[in-house]
């Protein structure tokens, strides 16, 4: 078992030197079968996850004055820095935008992120990209939203390291909320930049389902507040010339806790994702344990 902490990234820069899901010596003797993952591509592979499942919290909530995300740098390790932080304000277009239904959600606007950043903690994040938010119900007052992402991309520096990650996502997000719970259905693709340089992208179709700790704490316009994600799913994660077939579960809730400084903003909770390659599985198996810590073990 090696433990993923709030360093993980540095983890991913200074001790996994091979090239993501590259060929590598079994770990059991040559007479037994090479197994579909090592633990140095579990741990990405867990990177990867983790991060896609961090950026549901996102995805979630809208900010329909600005369009812009409540919290920024979902990956493992970085700091959840607030939007106040930012050096730029996102660019409406229409703007001011028709909302037919006069509920929180306008008919159909895209925000474009360029020129954006944040600094804090020794990170600075630079963000690109649209996103088009659209109401699909326009002429009923309801908490229901779309969003598309266009190459909405987040780069993140830790300037003391010299280290830079980045994420690039498109598609497609529907919500269906309630002040008590929202149903979120995830149809997205990341492409992945790890510290390294290595590269990989997840095509993930996920429903997730976020309770919240109290009843009628969901606010539009708000922050998500603390509370439980249940997610299941499909994806395709693909790295060069190799792809594999996940299957990801929560067995145990993943509490996202609203208070938390780094990133995943969970601190309990057990996300599985049974990796397939061939006739061959791999099952990797991360734990949340405190705020911004997560354990990954496979079998």
């Amino acid at each position: 078992m090696r433990r993923m902490s709030r360093r993980v990234w540095r983890l991913a820069a200074g001790t996994i030197t091979v090239a993501l899901f590259t060929a590598c010596s079994p770990d059991s003797p040559s007479t037994s079968p090479k197994p579909v993952l090592t633990q140095p591509e579990a741990n990405a592979v867990a990177e990867v996850v983790a991060t896609d499942a961090a950026s549901l919290a996102g995805g979630a909530t809208l900010d329909a004055a600005t369009g812009m995300p409540f919290a920024v740098a979902p990956m493992p390790g970085a700091p959840a820095m607030a939007t106040s932080s930012a050096s730029c304000t996102p660019t409406r277009s229409p703007s001011p935008p028709s909302n037919s239904d006069g509920d929180p959600v306008p008919d159909s606007v895209r925000i474009d992120f360029t020129g954006c950043t944040f600094s804090g903690d020794a990170h600075t994040v630079t963000l690109s990209g649209s996103i088009d938010i659209v109401d699909p119900t326009p002429a009923i007052t309801d908490r229901a939203f779309r969003t598309r992402n266009n190459a909405f991309t987040r780069t993140v520096t830790n300037t003391t390291m010299g280290t830079t990650r980045s994420v690039v996502e498109n598609g497609v997000r529907s919500v269906i909320g309630t002040p008590d719970q929202i149903q979120l259905t995830d149809t997205m693709q990341t492409d992945y930049t790890f510290a390294t340089g290595a590269t990989a992208s997840h095509a993930r179709k996920w429903l997730a389902t976020f309770v919240a700790d109290q009843a009628g704490s969901i606010q539009m316009g708000s922050p998500l507040p603390s509370g439980n994600w249940s997610v299941s799913g499909s994806s395709t994660l693909t790295s060069g010339t190799n792809s594999y077939s996940l299957s990801v579960s929560t067995s145990d809730p993943l509490h996202y806790n609203a208070s938390c400084t780094v990133e995943p903003r969970f601190d309990s909770g057990t996300l599985t994702a049974v990796v397939t390659k061939g006739t061959a599985s791999t099952t990797v198996t991360i734990q949340f344990t405190a705020c911004g810590q997560y354990t990954v073990t496979r079998s």
